[in-house]
């Protein structure tokens, strides 16, 4: 009788356990404690994807300003430098694994003042007649 009660207990202990478990194994957990991680997950790969796009169109405009002379060797340098403080700003911030909302939000605006250097030395007076280009 003694040994079917501890049996019957060491039994129900187990299978309380196992439940347990199984519910924390079905439940996706972040390194926080926080539920839910493929959502993070998730958004952040849609940051980085924003983020890659933006950075390869402003690289872009900045290659083309080279080519056709709008932008001189020292603003090209200049935005290339800005560039590439973007991006160590952005390895920075990918460092824990994933980019939060407050990060690109911050990498966001980086870029809108990066938008708007590039527009401001592609449109000024200034030109580069080197790799023979004509005088404009």
């Amino acid at each position: 009788m003694k040994t079917t009660l501890i049996t019957t207990r060491l039994g129900m202990l187990m299978l309380g356990g196992l439940s347990l478990v199984a519910t924390a194994a079905q439940a996706d957990w972040d390194r926080y404690g926080h539920p839910q991680v493929r959502h993070a997950c998730q958004q952040s790969q849609a940051y980085s994807q924003q983020i890659n796009a933006r950075q390869m169109r402003q690289m872009d405009r900045i290659e083309a300003g080279k080519h056709n002379g709008s932008l001189t060797r020292h603003e090209v340098r200049d935005l290339m430098r800005e560039q590439h403080e973007i991006q160590a700003m952005e390895h920075h911030f990918r460092a824990d694994g994933i980019i939060d909302a407050r990060e690109f939000q911050r990498l966001d605006h980086a870029f809108d003042q990066a938008d708007r250097n590039i527009r401001a030395e592609r449109h000024d007076r200034q030109a580069r007649y080197a790799y023979n280009t004509r005088p404009r």
